[in-house]
């Protein structure tokens, strides 16, 4: 009992006096219900609309247009029928739930209608709405959070930018539409996530500020485009990098922005001028850390089918606000440094596990690292796979990353799905050419160093710490280990060596082929399975190597 006092003691210290207060406020109004029955009192429009985004192959590839036509969602690798009170599916996740209210699946109707303007497309997405409606009428259930409400009112406006004229002239379906988005912008005033703040608080305050743009009303556009400011100020770190050190969450903040930017550029210029600067700094972070890992890096919670693609948000950075990214090496706000080599790429986290009142989307991954082989993925970190279940604990394990595990100890103390109590601390880290360094004290006190050296042909990964040591090495599928002796060979599908691992001798290696430890998630609701290495020993506190020695590689394979 004690031990579990002690956990939320650990956990709650960190909050916000106001984050109490708001918990607080929150119990008491939870069950109350939102009021659905409200009328527009005006509208105008949000250019909301970005070919490079909304159009581009990269995101349409997640939605099936057809199987939306018959009625069928596919979302995070999970399908289902939506309808019924309430929209819930009890077998599905709740994050599938969740994101069904997000309706980010009616963006690819609004897709194919502009390149096909076929009137079956727009009747399914009016379908879907009204259905939404009546469906949702009781003002109860994840309908009405204000985060699924920030994120459909978004939707719902990129949507008629996408769709045009044709919505307008449907008279009874468009006010019906702008009467029920009024009552949703009306309830997420009174429900702003001020007890949780990062970035649901941030998405409550830039629908709102779209939403006054929209609805016309100045008065609350002034207001929240303070709020909204004060906000980016705090979340966007001086490194550009968003401050829950998660880069899917810093592409969906960088997508928002970006949308901001151009709704507001009609009506209020400086603040366009003031959010370009913020969003030069997100795209150069963007760029700078994944460009050259093939994917989105798995730092904290994060995978590739939530958040756009870099290539789309490249493009569209382009296009419509004439943004090219400058790279660079280190991002000492967040913790993040680059190390590049031949064919190679590294990328190593030394910061703190997240904002500390805010720290839900964080893993235990300080020091871990993922290297990339010719742009593809070769070391990379485990992933999320899903906020629900029983691998929720394991995926933000620190024997799920890249790093070192002391005496069998958690590196931070995360529990449930969103919580973090005792964690690491004096986290610091350093960038010079040819090598990555990082160090802190976890949360039981025990100092752990690293250090990543790039000397021409071979990584050498050296290791500091007292105690029990357990380094994890996980594989991207497509690769393997071969054990040779004292050596592990990582190998290509095609049997093609790509690396010698050589470790210190009278150190243990064990190479795991089966079990949660191999468990992998790219993708939120997409599990895989691979290969992971262990290497341990007795350490004493003196440094101790792992290498890895790269074979001469084609560019391609």
């Amino acid at each position: 009992m004690w031990k579990k006092i002690d956990r939320y003691y650990q956990t709650l210290k960190y909050l916000k006096k106001s984050q109490i207060k708001y918990l607080v406020r929150n119990r008491l109004i939870s069950r109350k219900k939102a009021e659905t029955s409200a009328q527009a009192p005006a509208y105008g429009e949000l250019p909301l609309w970005i070919p490079r985004l909304d159009q581009h192959p990269d995101y349409r590839k997640r939605f099936s247009v057809e199987e939306l036509l018959e009625g069928k969602v596919t979302l995070l690798h999970e399908c289902g029928h939506p309808g019924g009170p309430g929209w819930r599916e009890p077998e599905k996740s709740h994050l599938w739930n969740f994101n069904l209210h997000y309706l980010e699946f009616l963006i690819p109707l609004a897709a194919a209608w502009r390149e096909e303007p076929d009137r079956k497309y727009y009747e399914c997405f009016r379908d879907y709405c009204r259905r939404w409606i009546e469906d949702n009428r009781e003002g109860t259930g994840d309908g009405w959070h204000p985060y699924t409400i920030s994120l459909r009112l978004t939707n719902l406006w990129i949507c008629l930018d996408g769709f045009g004229e044709v919505v307008r002239e449907d008279k009874e379906f468009f006010r019906q539409l702008n009467d029920s988005m009024y009552a949703q912008y009306q309830h997420l005033q009174k429900r702003l996530e001020l007890h949780l703040l990062g970035n649901h608080y941030f998405e409550n305050l830039k629908a709102v500020m779209l939403g006054a743009l929209y609805f016309k009303e100045p008065g609350v556009y002034d207001a929240y485009k303070i709020r909204l400011g004060d906000e980016i100020a705090e979340q966007i770190l001086p490194d550009g990098v968003h401050y829950e050190r998660s880069l899917m969450y810093h592409k969906l903040i960088l997508e928002d922005l970006m949308r901001t930017a151009k709704a507001v550029k009609p009506a209020d210029h400086l603040l366009y001028q003031e959010l370009l600067g913020t969003i030069q700094k997100m795209a150069d972070a963007m760029y700078s850390l994944e460009e050259g890992l093939g994917r989105t890096p798995l730092f904290n919670d994060a995978g590739d089918n939530v958040a756009r693609s870099m290539t789309s948000l490249l493009a569209a950075l382009r296009e419509e606000f004439l943004i090219t990214p400058v790279p660079g090496q280190a991002f000492p706000d967040a913790g993040y440094y680059c190390l590049h080599g031949k064919n190679i790429k590294i990328l190593m986290d030394a910061g703190e596990i997240a904002p500390s009142y805010m720290p839900g989307h964080g893993h235990c991954d300080a020091l871990s690292f993922e290297l990339s082989w010719c742009g593809k993925p070769l070391l990379v970190n485990s992933g999320t796979g899903l906020y629900q279940g029983e691998l929720r604990p394991y995926f933000r394990s620190t024997a799920a990353h890249n790093t070192v595990v002391i005496d069998g100890e958690e590196q931070s103390e995360c529990w449930g799905e969103h919580r973090v109590a005792r964690r690491i601390s004096q986290v610091s880290g350093q960038a010079e050419p040819g090598r990555i360094r990082g160090k802190l004290l976890t949360c039981t006190g025990k100092p752990q160093g690293r250090s990543i050296e790039w000397n021409g042909q071979s990584v050498e990964i050296w290791d500091q710490v007292h105690g029990l040591a357990q380094a994890y090495f996980h594989l991207a599928p497509g690769f393997f280990y071969e054990e040779q002796d004292r050596k592990v060979q990582i190998q290509s599908e095609a049997g093609e060596l790509i690396c010698t691992v050589q470790v210190t001798p009278g150190d243990h290696i064990t190479v795991h082929r089966q079990g949660q430890i191999c468990s992998y998630a790219p993708e939120f609701g997409r599990l895989e399975q691979t290969e992971v290495l262990e290497v341990s020993w007795t350490a004493d506190g003196s440094e101790h190597m792992i290498q890895l020695n790269f074979t001469e590689t084609r560019k391609n394979i």
